[in-house]
């Protein structure tokens, strides 16, 4: 079991290395904000496609991943407190980047939000899966949140880092949580993208206003991990197991 452990480390790394050089590329080149936003979606795009071929080699199809129609939409609320909680960052933050830069990020919150659920919620939490739904479910959830240390590297401040920290790992247990009711990666994927582009578009704001909204966005993101750990209590090592594979 410790090999998996390790394993599940060696892969959650993946990510983070591929980030880390796509944004020293960006400083190092000068590029504009929407150039760099580009140069991000790159290497998050060669990543995803990285861990895309990691599962076609493994012996689960894709598709035992999570690349799959979700099933059960109506036991996860119709997936509608996610939806709130991107909503409430858009009304708190606006807009605050030109046009350009809104495209840019477009671009990227799509590459990104494939490349880190595709590592994440689906390689990591596969390998942790060997031991339990549960263990998966965690694990997955604290490297996701613990690994967005690496953000100090880019010149964010300790405080912030912490909090995003903090952030993730509750984003990652109520996607990992997803992933177990639905049967797919889809929800995730499509919520993290979301998120992802009305914080960027909001120009990661910190006034008063936006901080209140992202409270409210985390209470309610809490409150959603409460009711989809009750739904998936039932199913954490049992029929769970059907919906997304165990690697050896």
């Amino acid at each position: 079991m410790r090999t998996a452990w390790l394993a599940a480390i060696a892969f959650a790394l993946v990510p983070v290395v591929f980030t880390a050089g796509a944004s020293a590329a960006a400083q190092l080149s000068g590029a504009s904000e929407a150039g760099a936003a580009l140069t991000l979606a790159a290497g998050a795009a060669v990543s995803a496609i990285l861990g895309l071929v990691v599962m076609r080699l493994s012996p689960p199809r894709v598709r035992d991943y999570g690349f799959r129609r979700p099933r059960r939409a109506r036991a996860a609320l119709w997936f509608a407190p996610a939806a709130a909680t991107v909503l409430i960052i858009l009304g708190t933050q606006g807009v605050r980047v030109d046009a350009p830069t809104v495209a840019a990020c477009g671009v990227l919150v799509v590459a990104v939000a494939l490349n880190e659920e595709t590592w994440f919620r689906g390689i990591v939490f596969a390998i942790l899966r060997a031991r339990s739904t549960r263990t998966a479910i965690v694990g997955s959830s604290v490297f996701f949140g613990v690994l967005h240390l690496a953000n100090l590297a880019g010149g964010a401040d300790v405080g912030s880092s912490i909090m995003q920290v903090a952030f993730a790992a509750l984003f990652g247990l109520v996607a990992a949580q997803l992933l177990v009711l639905t049967g797919s990666l889809w929800p995730a994927i499509a919520w993290h993208a979301a998120w992802n582009f009305v914080s960027f578009i909001g120009g990661d704001a910190t006034d008063s206003r936006s901080l209140i909204g992202l409270g409210a966005a985390c209470v309610v993101m809490l409150g959603y991990a409460v009711l989809l750990g009750r739904r998936t209590s039932s199913r954490s090592d049992g029929a769970a197991t059907t919906d997304a594979p165990a690697l050896p």
